[in-house]
């Protein structure tokens, strides 16, 4: 009776996320037709041609392909292998722990927890392309600038500032934009360009190029502005991140009291704690969902103070 109760612990969740990603390419499927209609309805002199149909459209219109070209993953299926390794990832930690606990109730508690770690690891990485994107192209735009106040053309300082930046993601990037800007165009290249990087910053940069284009003043003085705005929003990001910091050690050191307030409890109670949450399986229960409410509390926390 054992093992027909641990098959469905196992198999029921399976099933949950295979109906649940059916669910999911439904729904983005729906989505997909719904902008189609809204596309005929708004725009009467667009004409598809059902023979030249790009359907790779519609697989951009996907949340999870979207984020995994944010982070650099853009092959065909690289959706479909993620979602193996979110599956795969929580079975062998939830099936560990369930070793360790011998409870039912923590392997399928687990395996709903770590099943989104990937998820959240996918979400640092993009992060961390993010932040190495935003620093260079603040010093590609302090170049640029530099170069045209000394009466360089704006392609020509822009072209000389990616050749002289460290960074191999931003030379990536703007490659779109030297290489293919002749044959597609400004716009399409820069559309290029944000799907592969998550950048409010490089979005602002484009709208400040089409801005400071048509203003019919002087285009090096736009591009002033957005490098001392660029600036300033670095300082004060900083004070904010110092300001974090001192918030997070605080609650560190909350919980650094709490463990050294039961580890002398404990000792003061011949062992009794430790037998209680380490040694029986209602212990076990009890401690796991402890962990668990203090993991979400620092998660919590890690939200709120986020910046954005």
């Amino acid at each position: 009776m054992s093992n027909l109760v641990l098959f469905f612990i196992i198999i029921i969740p399976i099933l949950l996320i295979l109906f649940s990603f059916s669910f999911y390419n439904f729904y983005s499927k729906m989505n997909q037709q719904k902008l189609i209609i809204n596309t005929l309805i708004n725009t009467n002199t667009k004409i598809i041609d059902k023979d030249k149909i790009d359907y790779s459209e519609e697989d951009e219109t996907k949340f999870l392909i979207k984020k995994l070209k944010f982070a650099g993953f853009s092959t065909k299926g690289a959706e479909y292998i993620f979602l193996v390794i979110c599956l795969l990832f929580g079975l062998l930690i939830s099936a560990f722990i369930f070793f360790i606990a011998n409870s039912k109730v923590i392997f399928v508690v687990t395996f709903f927890i770590f099943i989104f770690l990937p998820y959240l690891i996918l979400l640092k990485i993009i992060k961390v392309r993010e932040e190495e994107f935003n620093f260079s192209l603040k010093e590609i735009i302090e170049k640029v600038t530099s170069m045209m106040k000394s009466g360089v053309g704006f392609e020509q300082a822009l072209k000389k500032s990616i050749l002289t930046s460290k960074s191999v993601l931003t030379k990536k990037i703007f490659n779109i934009y030297i290489n293919e800007k002749s044959v597609i165009g400004e716009d399409k290249c820069f559309d290029k360009m944000f799907k592969l990087v998550e950048s409010r910053e490089l979005r602002i940069f484009y709208l400040t190029i089409s801005i400071g284009r048509k203003s019919g003043g002087k285009f090096s003085n736009t591009l002033e502005k957005l490098r001392k705005t660029l600036q300033d929003q670095g300082e004060i990001k900083q004070e904010i991140i110092s300001s974090t910091k001192e918030i997070k050690v605080g609650t560190y050191m909350i919980i650094g009291l709490i463990v050294f307030t039961y580890v002398m409890m404990d000792n003061a109670l011949d062992n009794a704690l430790n037998a209680h949450f380490f040694g029986s399986s209602t212990g076990k229960i009890q401690m796991f969902f402890i962990i668990v409410w203090i993991a979400f509390g620092l998660f919590i926390n890690s939200l709120l103070t986020k910046i954005k």
